[in-house]
Parts: structure tokens; C-alpha cells; sequence
């Protein structure tokens, strides 16, 4: 934003409390029947977790689109799809409109600021000049200064096109953008998982990160592992059992829907991409597993069980699970090589497996799943092992992968009424269920994906 003179100093933030399960609040909500993606509502969502501080959520109000003439569906299909995304970002508290407020005339800001606003989004649906071209016009305003203080104009898909969608979810982190000075969004990206069929194979599904628009990428018949986005998120790697046993690590290209065998063995696991673009991935050798690179470069060598590689945005390290000891452990090391420093905490012969490593793509922490009290939960570390904090409670939570805003973590839940895959936000525990009632799991959150994906 420009740089604005003074103006009247702003209210007391807005903050959300802190959290704090006692065990028969975590109880119920553990036991709670899973909702289909469906049948969700933001103010249904639950906190996960210990205790997340309170923290300055800023108010938004968000209008509804304006239309013009025959464009009233298109401008409520908008609005909807704004408002979740916005909420979902959990970024915002947005405010409900009282229906007595008057939307006609110039913008009231005193009113929006006494209903606690600190933004304001307005929005209208047209067609571009001479043209049946869907526009969408976004501004979003300063509530406490009074003015506008970003407006664009975006070109939209036919509402039936595939694309539709993922158009308005690039206009939500634009917004989201000019809110918080620049942050990513996260409704512009797509999360990857195993989905189970009842007949005992597997395939990936690839589903918006609102819980929308499912898309199955391979066939039944056989069992898929681990899907892995590319950096750029045009790719996506995963692995492949045959009725045989035989393993192959393939690639598929999402934008000219191609594949490429990268590898074929007896044991092939856990692919990911490196900062550089470079695809890795652990393959069984002797009893145990390594980690290589594409092309036969070792990231790991020796005995035991090396797997489920994760690389930091700066290109120069990786963390990992290892078993040295015949209990997996998350550690990190460089890739040009060294020794690998163990960062998850280990007792012998106590119950403190860790595994499945994923580097946010801050840089700052490193998620992972480990055992507490003979259960699998979330946990986040600093890349040297300090600062351990425990962000789940319930069920059997595992396979944490981040979002590209680095506070949101999707991840796989078991309990008794099933398996789900829920999203968290770690920094203020608000989670919600991504899918329920599926045999799902091992997800992987895409990065902001490019036009045409």
C-alpha cells in the first residue's frame, strides 16, 4: 500500500482466544461424526491442538457482487466462492452483514468501522465492453483510513469451464495479497492423496483446497503411493505397485496429461522434488532403503532404512526418516553431505517414533508425525530441533505436508468414526475437514498453481 498520511489511531484489535482442550472437549472431539467437503460450514470448524495464543485478526466484511443484467447467478457463484476462501484463510474475521445495513450510495466507513471492519471488499460482475466476456472487479478498502486501496479488474472463465473455480480462487490471494502486504495465499493451489477403493486398490485424487472439484488422475487395479508436487506444480510424481509386487516411480505432466516411467524395482517409495526441480526418492536395497537422486546421485548410503525426503527452500539441506536403530527417527543434512543431525526427540526402547518429514516452505519449521502415548500426532520443530510443539490431539493424525503460505498444514486422521483428511492452521488451531468417509490418505499440498492447470 502507499504510504498514507496520519489518520485517526485504530481500535483495540480484534483477537480470537486461546484454546484449551480440556480431555473431555478433545474427547468429543474425537468422537464427532466426520461431514462430507459438502457439508461443511466455516463456523463448524474445530481446534486441534494444546494451546495457540491469541493472536490480532483483523475485521472483514465482504458485500455481496453486484451485478449487471443477467449475470445475478454468475455474481452469487462469485460471492460464494470469495467468502470461503477469504474465510479459509483464517486471516480474517468476517463479519456478518446486518440486514438492516444499506449497500446503496457511497461507502459508510464510520458504519463499517463501528461493526468492527478493518477491510472492506466490494466486487461487481460485467461483461467486457463489446464483448459476452465475463469481468470481475475487485476493490478492497482501507476501512480505518477511508479510501480504496487496491482495485483490479480479472477476466473470468464461462462459470461451466474446468478452470472456473481456480480463477476466483487466484482473485481470493490477490486479495489476500494486499491485505497482509504480500503473503501467499492458499485457494489458488490443489492438495494430491490416496484415496482407497473398496476393492482393495488405490488412485490419487487431486481436489481444490476448498474441498472442491475432485479429480481422479490414475486408474483402479493397482495400488499408488506418496503423490509429490514439482515446484512449479505442473508434475506430480507418485509411486505405483502392480498386481506382482513391482514397484515404478512415474511422473505425470497436469498440463498435457503425459507420464514418464522415471524408475522400476522391487521397492520404490516416498518421491519428492528438490528446490532445484530435481526428483528424488528412496528405493529398497539390502533389507534396508536409500535416498537418490533421479540419475543415481546418493543423498543417503549404508545400512538401514533411509525414506520420505524433504528439501528447505534454500536448496542446501534435506531432512528425513531414518532407522538406524530400527526406530524411525526425522533428521536433517546437507545434501552436498556431512554428518545428519537428529532433530525428533528419541528415548530407547519408549514408544518416540517419528516420521514423514515435510519443510515448510518458510524455512522455519519442519512438520512430522511421531508417537505420543502410542499415538501418531502432528509436531513441528525448528530446523535444529528445538522449540518441539505438538499440534494435534486427535485420533491417529499422520502425513503432514504444508501449504505455500507456511501455516497451514493438511494431514491424514484416524478414529473410530473413520479416516478424513483435515487441514489445520497452526497459527491459530481453527481446523476443518478436507474429505470424510474415504479410505484417504498420504496428501501433498501443491504450490499456487499456474493458469491453464
Amino acid at each position: 500500500m502507499a504510504a498514507i498520511p496520519p489518520a485517526p489511531i485504530r481500535r483495540a484489535p480484534i483477537r480470537r482466544a486461546a484454546v484449551r482442550w480440556a480431555p473431555w472437549a478433545l474427547a468429543l472431539a474425537a468422537c464427532a461424526a466426520p461431514l462430507s467437503a459438502q457439508e461443511q460450514e466455516p463456523a463448524g470448524a474445530v481446534r486441534l491442538g494444546l494451546t495457540y495464543e491469541p493472536g490480532y485478526v483483523p475485521g472483514m466484511v465482504i458485500v455481496p457482487v453486484s451485478a449487471a443484467t443477467g449475470l445475478d447467478p454468475l455474481a452469487e457463484a462469485v460471492g460464494e466462492i470469495l467468502r470461503t476462501d477469504l474465510d479459509y484463510s483464517d486471516r480474517f474475521d468476517i463479519i456478518e452483514l446486518p440486514d438492516t445495513v444499506s449497500l446503496s450510495g457511497p461507502q459508510n466507513y464510520a458504519l463499517w468501522n463501528q461493526l468492527g471492519a478493518v477491510w472492506l471488499v466490494t466486487s461487481e460482475v460485467s461483461f467486457a465492453p463489446g464483448t459476452q466476456t465475463p469481468i470481475l472487479r475487485v476493490g478492497l478498502h482501507d476501512v480505518v483510513y477511508g479510501n480504496l486501496a487496491n482495485v483490479q479488474a480479472f477476466s473470468l472463465p464461462e462459470p461451466g469451464a474446468d478452470d472456473f473455480r481456480m480463477a476466483i480462487h487466484r482473485v481470493s490471494d490477490q486479495i489476500v495479497s494486499w491485505a497482509t502486504g504480500g503473503q501467499r495465499g492458499i485457494a489458488a493451489t490443489r492438495i494430491a492423496l490416496r484415496r482407497k477403493d473398496g476393492a482393495g486398490s488405490s488412485h490419487i485424487l487431486l481436489i481444490d483446497s476448498d474441498g472442491h472439484n475432485p479429480r481422479r488422475l490414475s486408474g483402479g487395479g493397482q495400488n499408488v503411493f506418496s503423490p509429490a508436487y514439482s515446484r512449479d506444480g505442473m508434475r506430480l510424481a507418485y509411486t505405483i505397485q502392480d498386481e506382482t509386487g513391482h514397484f515404478a516411480l512415474v511422473e505425470a505432466n497436469l498440463i498435457t496429461g503425459s507420464r514418464r516411467t522415471v524408475a522400476s524395482g522391487t521397492l520404490l517409495m516416498s518421491p519428492a522434488y528438490a528446490t532445484d526441480g530435481r526428483l528424488a526418492y528412496a528405493e529398497g536395497v539390502g533389507g534396508g532403503s536409500r535416498i537418490l537422486f533421479e540419475g543415481a546421485e546418493l543423498l543417503t548410503e549404508g545400512r538401514g532404512r533411509a525414506l520420505n525426503p524433504s528439501f528447505s527452500p534454500d536448496g542446501a539441506w534435506f531432512a528425513y526418516e531414518a532407522a538406524p536403530a530400527d526406530e524411525p527417527q526425522i533428521y536433517v543434512r546437507r545434501i552436498s553431505g556431512g554428518p545428519a543431525r537428529r532433530i525428533s526427540i528419541y528415548v530407547r526402547r519408549e514408544d518416540t517414533n517419528a516420521a514423514g518429514p515435510t519443510w515448510s516452505p518458510n524455512g522455519d519449521r519442519i512438520a512430522y508425525a511421531a508417537l505420543s502415548n502410542s499415538r501418531w500426532q502432528i509436531f513441528t520443530v525448528n530446523p535444529d530441533g528445538t522449540d518441539r510443539r505438538m499440534l494435534t490431539r486427535r485420533g491417529e493424525s499422520e502425513d503432514p505436508s504444508w501449504a505455500p503460505d507456511g501455516r497451514h498444514i493438511v494431514f491424514a486422521s484416524r478414529d473410530a468414526q473413520g479416516s478424513a483428511i483435515w487441514i489445520l492452521d497452526t497459527a491459530t488451531g481453527r481446523a476443518r475437514l478436507l474429505t470424510a468417509g474415504r479410505l484417504d490418505g498420504l496428501p501433498d499440498w501443491s504450490p499456487p498453481l499456474p493458469p491453464g492447470s
